[in-house]
């Protein structure tokens, strides 16, 4: 489907996939695994798709982060520092992804999308406690920020294992860690996706807006809803969007 074509049901369409992805992600992380698919599913340039889904998931991690900080669960003394090293090293994704080729981007997406989600099927649970190793944190954190301006999908679950391993934070409190520093990834990327002008702005806003419901209604629920449902599903669609896009 063409993007100039039947633009108000491609809208709707995407205004949907972002509600259920920002619920998602909200909860469980790899929202990006539905938005980033299925934008390139409708005809939208894969650099545009990028820059405008950062430009999105900026408001929906946003309101995620708010709602932890704001219910107590936000508490990492840190925070501040992994901000700031998430934010610097998803500039640095970004500037490198935006000199790739449309053509490599193309195929680069797809593989990339099938490769995270099966590393979700096969790593359902973290149960390792790598706190001795705590002095990897910080490189980590920087790589993660890099993946996420590079690519992005799956990145706010791997922060939410990252603090689960490294800092033995609750659940609860990884993810809202996690939502933290995804939104100083998706907003360091959005600004350099805007000033090389890859942003839908009217398709962001409204996807915003949906991604904004979805975070709020996915984190006020976090505390009674699991991921046992929701991470197979995410992982399902993910791999049926992406096996479509590589035969389109």
């Amino acid at each position: 489907m063409d993007i100039t074509q039947d633009t108000n049901t491609v809208y709707l369409f995407l205004f949907g996939v972002s509600i259920l992805a920002s619920f998602i992600d909200s909860i469980a992380g790899g929202g990006g695994l539905l938005t980033t698919p299925s934008m390139l599913l409708v005809g939208i340039n894969p650099l545009t798709v990028l820059g405008t889904n950062k430009f999105q998931s900026s408001f929906s991690t946003f309101t995620s982060s708010r709602n932890y900080f704001v219910n107590g669960y936000l508490t990492d003394v840190n925070k501040n520092r992994y901000f700031i090293l998430s934010f610097v090293g998803s500039s640095a994704g970004t500037l490198m992804v935006s000199r790739l080729s449309d053509d490599i981007l193309r195929t680069l997406i797809p593989i990339l999308l099938i490769s995270v989600a099966i590393f979700f099927i096969i790593n359902r649970q973290v149960k390792t406690d790598l706190s001795n190793y705590i002095v990897l944190l910080t490189p980590l954190i920087f790589l993660i920020g890099f993946y996420d301006g590079f690519f992005g999908p799956g990145t706010g679950s791997f922060f939410v294992m990252l603090f689960l391993v490294f800092k033995n934070q609750t659940l609860l409190e990884s993810t809202a860690t996690s939502k933290l520093l995804n939104f100083a990834s998706n907003f360091a990327a959005f600004i350099i996706f805007a000033i090389q002008g890859y942003v839908i702005w009217e398709l962001g806003l409204i996807m915003a807006v949906g991604g904004i419901s979805g975070a709020y209604l996915g984190s006020k629920s976090a505390i009674k809803v699991g991921d046992k449902l929701i991470r197979p599903i995410l992982v399902v669609v993910s791999i049926l969007l992406s096996l479509r896009i590589l035969t389109s």
